[in-house]
């Protein structure tokens, strides 16, 4: 399989409606098994994968119906530029894309049943091709999450 970073895009129709697989990301479709990913990531070291060249991620994946609906990288490579690279990649399609936000956010407890609360608020880049979606964050950090997804709009990934 290609480690190639890929968009692909498909008409907008329910997955379940789509008779046809639809790939996601180097050759993994839609009809891909839970086994078939584990088996490609068996074969790289650490489980991650290169992306770009330089890039490293780590890959995980979700599925419903037993059908692949996401394939999502998690990168935190902040010499290599890793973001600003696959921005640069994206931004060459065609169409621009949509901006949405996100947040993330983490506790760290005092040790006595409280805690402080931090929210970072975050940019997600959605392009478009049919059910397809492809969208980049950048995290905090210089960090970055890639992922290729069928699922409706309302989940992130």
């Amino acid at each position: 399989m290609s480690t190639a970073l890929a968009a692909f895009v498909v008409p907008a129709a329910s997955l379940a409606q789509t008779p046809e697989p639809i790939e996601l990301w180097g050759g993994f479709t839609t009809d891909d098994t839970k086994a078939e990913i584990k088996a490609f990531k068996a074969k790289h070291p650490k489980k991650r994968i290169e992306i770009l060249p330089g890039c490293v991620a780590g890959m995980g994946y979700r599925q419903k119906n037993k059908r692949l609906v996401t394939i999502i990288f998690t990168g935190q490579d902040k010499e290599a530029d890793c973001h600003q690279r696959l921005l640069a990649q994206l931004m060459e399609r065609p169409e621009e894309p949509e901006v949405d936000g996100t947040t993330f956010g983490s506790v760290i407890g005092d040790g006595m049943g409280g805690g402080i609360g931090t929210i970072t608020e975050g940019t997600v880049l959605i392009w478009r091709d049919g059910v397809k979606k492809t969208k980049l964050i950048k995290t905090p950090g210089n960090g970055y999450n890639l992922i290729y997804t069928v699922r409706d709009d309302k989940y992130l990934y």
